[in-house]
């Protein structure tokens, strides 16, 4: 309610330039964390104030007409959320769904990797060949590396991530995708009816391909495969997915892993009229080109949702500074480490050269922690 302080630096000791109206809408070109472990956002803004002069106020009270605006671009950096060191928290911007779904068009030679989460390190579910067009319904920054933190694009159907660009430093950060204009599929009359399409799209091409996966494990002599009839109907009798963990984490080797995403180049690939799958060398797995989003494979596996942040294991402990949020982050000392704090607090008292709150040891590194 109070707005978003803008400075014209990283560091909240910067100049303020401006207070941001609640409400107001931003564009954000980038995201990186300050030397306190605060998220910060470089924005751009177009701000309305109204203004008066002494006619235009005579005016106003006679007709309460006369009012002038004056609008200016304001331009710098805001915190992503409230610092936990004031007492309080909570976001102070938000990113926005697309309110109309983009087309996207894989503009990198080697394509482009589809993760499950908007993190470079969470599980690939597939690879879109240069030339794929794909849905996208919303834009986020991913939490690493944490001085240039990646621009990721969500695809249509209930998740599933892709970079905007590679990540690697300039100039070789090369553009994955490029705009090609709005989804001509999408009626703004009935949006629901777009979106659970591209969701069953997903569910579509999620069932065939647990089909092509368990008819090449029978063909490796699997004794333990019989039945292939309860798929499409989301798995066995009771319901559950027929859905091996080593089929769906794929064994891929990326050059400097995560740092270069979406470089990777397909050992072998085919396509049909409903999707397009790609066999990766070295793996058992057969990520799929999911057009119109994520199919749920990983998260049967993971116990997450599309989202990605929840544990499958039970995690009922709280950060121990703010006691609001899961324990996400490992405090790393020496060889060992401890799971006591989110990201946003490790981050902080690691800037601030404080101990690990349960060891007392020195801490070395934070770093966010994923279950596999």
């Amino acid at each position: 309610p109070d707005g978003a302080y803008v400075r014209d630096g990283l560091e909240l000791t910067s100049h303020h330039i401006e207070t941001i109206p609640f409400g107001s809408f931003l564009h954000v070109s980038r995201k990186t964390v300050n030397s306190m472990g605060l998220s910060r956002l470089r924005i751009h803004a177009l701000l309305e104030k109204e203004e008066e002069d002494d006619m235009s106020r005579s005016n106003r009270e006679r007709n309460s007409s006369g009012s002038h605006y004056h609008r200016r671009v304001v331009e710098g950096w805001i915190s992503e959320a409230l610092n936990p060191l004031s007492g309080q928290r909570g976001p102070i911007a938000q990113p926005l769904p697309f309110p109309v779904p983009a087309l996207y068009r894989v503009a990198l030679p080697t394509g482009a990797i589809v993760r499950s989460d908007v993190e470079l390190s969470s599980t690939q579910i597939g690879h879109a060949p240069m030339g794929s067009e794909l849905s996208i319904i919303g834009r986020a920054f991913s939490e690493h590396p944490m001085d240039q933190c990646i621009e990721r694009l969500q695809l249509a159907g209930h998740g599933g991530w892709v970079s905007v660009r590679l990540n690697r430093p300039p100039p070789l950060d090369e553009l994955v995708f490029e705009l090609i204009g709005i989804d001509g599929n999408f009626d703004p009359f009935s949006p629901g009816l777009y979106h659970l399409d591209a969701y069953q799209k997903v569910v579509h091409e999620h069932n065939n391909q647990e089909v092509e996966e368990l008819l090449h494990l029978r063909e490796e002599g699997n004794d333990m495969i019989h039945d292939l009839s309860d798929i499409g109907n989301g798995g066995g009798g009771n319901g559950s997915h027929h859905v091996r963990r080593s089929s769906v984490v794929s064994s891929v080797n990326e050059e400097d892993d995560d740092n270069d995403d979406d470089s990777l180049s397909p050992a072998s690939s085919h396509s049909s009229s409903h999707r397009q799958t790609t066999t990766v060398a070295g793996s058992g797995a057969i990520p799929t080109l999911f057009r119109s989003g994520f199919a749920g494979a990983a998260n049967v596996a993971s116990g997450s949702s599309a989202g990605g942040g929840k544990s499958p294991y039970p995690t009922d402990d709280y950060c121990l500074i703010c006691l609001t949020e899961e324990r996400n982050a490992t405090i790393v000392h020496g060889e060992t480490g401890h799971i006591a704090c989110c990201l946003i607090c490790a981050r902080i008292l690691k800037a601030r050269g404080d101990k690990c709150p349960v060891c007392r040891l020195p801490i070395d590194s934070v770093i966010q922690q994923f279950w596999a």
